[in-house]
């Protein structure tokens, strides 16, 4: 069998735009998880203040049935104004899917967080819309859908070496 070796040239062509195709999904995917592994860093770290930087400007949030806040403006003072005092979170599960530059994606949130001056266990599902823009991954839209808020029985912030330091002084 004889093949061209214009045939051949297009054949391989079109193999190199599918690697690279497959390479930007993959990175694409990683950059995403990263992202949401950031947003759960900042919150772990007592920077929940920050957690808009991870928004684009045109973001929105819903956070458990309360009213959607639009732009990346009214994200900011939404965290700065959050009535948690301390949390820690993890998340399982992250599930990405990308196409081109906009990506979804849902993950699964085991949460500690500090209401009120007393401890919960929160279980709970985060649901996200991203948006690569210039080359950076960010979110478009999250939605957290709070499964169960349980009272702690023991008042866990109190081990937090941050607490312990300033208490001591």
């Amino acid at each position: 069998m004889n093949t061209e070796p214009n045939d051949t040239l297009t054949q391989i062509a079109q193999r190199l735009q599918a690697l690279q195709h497959r390479v930007d999904e993959l990175e694409s995917v990683e950059a995403i998880r990263a992202l949401r592994g950031r947003y759960h860093m900042l919150v772990n770290e007592d920077q929940g203040p920050r957690l808009h930087e991870l928004f684009a400007q045109d973001a929105s949030i819903i956070y458990n049935g309360r009213p959607e806040v639009f732009g990346r403006e009214a994200i900011r003072t939404f965290f700065e104004n959050f009535p948690v005092q301390y949390a820690r979170q993890f998340i399982h599960q992250h599930e990405v899917s990308v196409d081109g530059d906009t990506g979804t994606g849902h993950s699964y949130l085991d949460g500690r967080p500090v209401h009120g001056g007393k401890s919960f266990y929160v279980v709970g599902r985060f649901d996200d819309t991203y948006v690569r823009v210039d080359g950076q991954w960010l979110f478009k839209k999250v939605v957290l859908t709070v499964h169960y808020m349980i009272e702690a029985a023991e008042h866990w912030e109190t081990l937090l070496p941050a607490k312990k330091s300033a208490e001591a002084s």
